[in-house]
């Protein structure tokens, strides 16, 4: 192996992170305060947080939506929190069946 095959460094790309606890434990209130959240609340649980949220999703064809309108127009968010992926589940489970 020669050195030229070694990189080292960060490499930028975006983070992926799952907070996993009970209810009430504060996970939400932890994610508002990662670097400018817009939170996809599928929940409906984050009426106590002062945070930026896309339309509550009613189906899976809002989610797609909702992410697709982040990816393709300009914006100042860095995070998206999917508040609950339990919650999500259910509409794409529902959508698939």
């Amino acid at each position: 192996m020669s050195k030229r095959s070694i990189l080292t460094g960060r490499i930028a790309r975006p983070q992926k992170a799952v907070i996993f606890g009970p209810e009430g434990i504060g996970k939400s209130t932890l994610a508002a305060q990662l670097p400018a959240p817009v939170f996809l609340d599928t929940e409906g649980g984050t009426h106590h947080l002062d945070v930026a949220r896309l339309p509550a999703p009613k189906t899976s064809a809002d989610v797609v939506a909702g992410i697709a309108a982040l990816a393709n127009e300009a914006h100042d968010f860095k995070t998206l929190v999917l508040d609950t992926v339990d919650w999500l589940e259910k509409l794409l489970v529902e959508h698939v069946c």
